[in-house]
């Protein structure tokens, strides 16, 4: 199990539009931030490497997401 806390910049005027497409994402849960421009992110994944794509390449081309930085990560299991 891989879980990784992520800051979010987003475009503060599609910050509804950001937190409705990263909800949708399968193990992606938004949290509010007090920065109109932010959001936090709770990631869980069965694999890192799923995690890790969902960070560096799917929630970055969210609709108003500007970029997402690991701000925590655990992971335990297999190789």
């Amino acid at each position: 199990m891989t879980i990784i806390g992520a800051l979010v910049r987003v475009q503060a005027e599609q910050h509804a539009a950001a937190w409705q497409s990263l909800a949708r994402l399968p193990g992606v849960t938004p949290f509010e931030l007090d920065d109109a421009n932010q959001l936090g992110l709770l990631i869980e994944s069965d694999d890192l490497d799923a995690a890790y794509r969902l960070l560096q390449h799917v929630i970055p081309s969210a609709p108003g997401v500007l970029s997402a930085h690991p701000a925590y990560a655990h992971f335990e299991g297999g190789d």
